[in-house]
């Protein structure tokens, strides 16, 4: 059915709006009938329940399958445990979404009558995705084509699908339209909008921080303080529903044995080479990567373990195998070429850059590093002494290789323009100053076929760590979940506090884990659940409900806010002051040096979208900056970092015929994010309110 084939992928094209949400919606229940409307008589596993109707296990694993072969076919590699994982909470949020939002059309009982249907199909104006399909070489609506198209009698099981594929749009063009209903977009924020990201403005401004400005020793705070503050701002302090846990984790890492295992496979293989068959085939064969055997790779597209081995090796020559964070290779080099671009290897030392007096120290430090490395000290032991860059000290600052375009500009300047061996510097970059070794400098290219194996947790590994999770399980029931850790000598990991929907900290996201903590009371305990890396044991330690954090708990919050107030207000008087002293034509830096500890500056230019220089992103001091015009000075007013007082230095000229050219395209753009927002609300406070059993845990480890 080549025309329903065509009216699918193009559907995506007919309604943006909700293209994420509903055309996922249409296809799962088109397709796959996720409401269980049509096979009210089929199977009986289910998933997981939401508000009373049942996610069916076999539509779920149809989904799945769905998902998992669609990252086979862009990664180009099989989807690991952790991806699998991730996977299925892809499809469970997408399949409970989708229920959810079925439920709220029969709730508001949306429907589409015969009469609608046939009127938008056969009417002046038939649904784009459908017309589509009817485009003449001009670019044109063939209208005589598609009537002809929809009165044959060939088409009419295409016509009874496309009849009901219309009357699911339609009924989601109508949610859509409720949903949206007083969605609006007005003229005055669309100029502001495009205010906010095309006028440029430039001010100078004082802060007064009260932190410089009133030592702690001015400021008493007392207990009654804190209660006042406390019970004024209880919003502030409330709290949803949190957990903690303990858990046991048995890692699911590859051991020592199964990297033997794939080492014992690859050394078969070049034994097989050896005995006369091709390498090409057999990498093509048995590499759980593609094997690419045109491509000519440069430096830097492989990783460094293998790119040492493979740029060292002859055309003919078979290395291996090399381990790496992706498994283990055997490369053969092809061919050889000389490439267009050159390629530096170097190592550094890096001094951080500091400011004021210590940074003529800084630079003599790094010219006595220099000097030692030229005296031929050890350049790696060097780096370890004195190298601030944590990143490279574990390779003796090896930056490894790097074509132009690849370092900052200094570095690469000074790299590219050494020879092999040179030792250069000082050089100063953005991130401080360099004493650079030049390792290597080559332009070669390979053509290469690489046979790539992944290290994989085999199955005795697996047993063995998932029966060691069930008898943790088990002895943590009769003996007392402490008790049975210390006994078989496992460490206990406790996770701070966490809320329903949030990341557990040290687990991640895990819905079966999360599920766990939030269906259970204190001290339960789980059976073993699949997290990165591992499985877990979990006991819930701590439960705590929605209300307001207790006054002790938050003592010292409020310490530091009621101590800022009152230094604000201690401030203020002086602020005050300050301004009255300020003219039109006053010179900010010469008024600030009668106030000590004053800061005068100016912030560069700037926009209402960006975070003005020495500011950041201070929205009262936006707020002011937009109200003003070159010039004028503002009233002392209170900022994240204090008390300020501004003045406009210059601001760009409204540009008028822009604004009538994005006029419109801004308003799209701001009627979306408004119901991107109003979307994500609605569907948010729809599952808040949902009962849903997730069993996925039932199926899958």
């Amino acid at each position: 059915m080549p025309l329903m084939t065509k009216i699918r992928n193009n559907m995506s094209k007919a309604f943006a709006v909700f293209a994420a949400c509903f055309i996922v919606y249409i296809v799962l229940d088109w397709g796959m009938d996720i409401t269980n409307r049509k096979h009210q008589q089929g199977s009986r596993d289910y998933i997981g329940i939401v508000n009373g109707t049942k996610i069916n296990y076999s539509e779920f694993s149809a989904l799945l399958k769905q998902q998992s072969d669609a990252y086979r076919k862009q990664s180009n590699a099989e989807a690991d445990d952790e991806t699998e994982r991730q996977l299925r909470t892809q499809v469970w949020n997408t399949m409970v979404q989708q229920t959810l939002i079925e439920h709220e059309l029969e709730r508001l009982n949306i429907s589409v009558t015969d009469d609608e249907v046939r009127e938008l199909i056969l009417g002046p104006n038939p649904p784009q995705m459908i017309a589509n399909q009817f485009i003449d070489s001009t670019g044109k609506f063939d209208r005589a084509k598609y009537d002809q198209a929809m009165q044959n009698p060939q088409n009419r099981q295409i016509l009874v699908q496309i009849e009901g594929e219309v009357r699911r749009q339609r009924r989601l063009e109508k949610l859509q339209s409720l949903l949206f209903a007083s969605t609006r977009v007005s003229d005055p924020e669309i100029r502001q909008r495009f205010e906010d990201k095309s006028v440029a403005m430039e001010a100078e401004y004082a802060l007064f921080d009260p932190n410089t400005l009133i030592p702690d020793s001015m400021v008493l705070v007392s207990d009654d303080d804190l209660r006042k503050h406390y019970n004024a701002n209880q919003e502030e302090f409330k709290v949803r529903p949190a957990r903690k846990m303990k858990y046991v984790l048995f890692s699911t890492a590859p051991t020592g044995e199964d990297s033997a295992t794939v080492l014992t496979e690859m050394n078969r293989t070049i034994d097989q080479v050896k005995a006369g068959s091709d390498f090409v085939e057999l990498a093509k064969t048995y590499s759980e990567r593609p094997v690419n055997d045109t491509a000519f790779v440069k430096h830097g597209d492989l990783s460094r373990q293998l790119e040492a081995a493979v740029f060292s090796a002859k055309k003919g020559e078979i290395v291996g195998p090399i381990g790496d964070y992706a498994g283990f290779h055997i490369t053969k080099v092809l061919a050889e070429r000389k490439g267009s671009g050159e390629f530096v290897r170097a190592s550094h030392i890096l001094l951080n850059l500091v400011s004021g007096p210590d940074s003529v120290a800084k630079i003599q430090k790094a010219k006595d590093i220099l000097r030692r490395a030229r005296s031929g000290e050890n350049f790696g032991k060097l780096v370890a002494e004195f190298s601030e860059d944590h990143g490279s000290k574990a390779t003796d600052g090896d930056l490894g290789w790097t074509g132009k375009g690849g370092w900052v500009k200094p570095f690469e300047q000074a790299a590219f323009g050494a020879k092999v061996g040179d030792i250069v510097g000082p050089i100063r970059s953005q991130f401080g100053w360099h004493i650079i070794k030049v390792l290597g400098k080559d332009s070669r290219e390979l053509r290469v076929a690489t046979l790539t194996m992944k290290v994989k947790m085999g199955s005795r590994s697996s047993d063995a760590a998932s029966q060691k999770a069930q008898d943790f399980a088990y002895l943590a029931k009769e003996e007392g979940y402490e008790k049975a850790a210390e006994t078989s000598t496992y460490a206990v990991r406790e996770t701070p506090e966490f809320v329903k929907g949030s990341v557990i900290p040290g687990i991640g996201v895990n819905d079966a884990a999360m599920n766990f903590a939030y269906s259970k009371k204190v001290d339960a305990l789980s059976e073993p659940i699949a997290v990165t890396g591992g499985l877990a044991v979990f006991k819930i330690t701590a439960v705590r409900e929605e209300g307001v954090r207790p006054l002790d708990e938050v003592k010292s919050i409020l310490r530091s806010q009621v101590l800022r107030e009152k230094k604000l207000q201690k401030l203020k008087d002086q602020v005050d002051s300050f301004y009255k002293t300020l003219g039109p034509t006053t010179d900010f830096s010469t008024a600030g040096r009668t106030m000590p500890g004053v800061v005068v500056q100016r912030t560069g230019s700037f926009k209402a979208v960006d975070a003005p220089q020495g500011v950041g992103r201070d929205y009262a001091f936006i707020g002011q900056a937009v109200s003003l015009k070159p010039g004028e000075l503002s009233k002392p007013f209170e900022g994240t970092r204090g008390y300020y007082i501004l003045k406009m230095l210059s601001k760009t000229a409204f540009d008028s015929t822009q604004f009538s050219g994005e006029k419109n395209t801004l308003k799209d753009q701001i009627l979306q994010e408004k119901r991107n927002r109003m979307f994500s609300d609605w569907i948010t406070a729809l599952r808040d309110k949902a009962t849903i059993d997730d069993q996925r845990d039932k199926f899958f480890r």
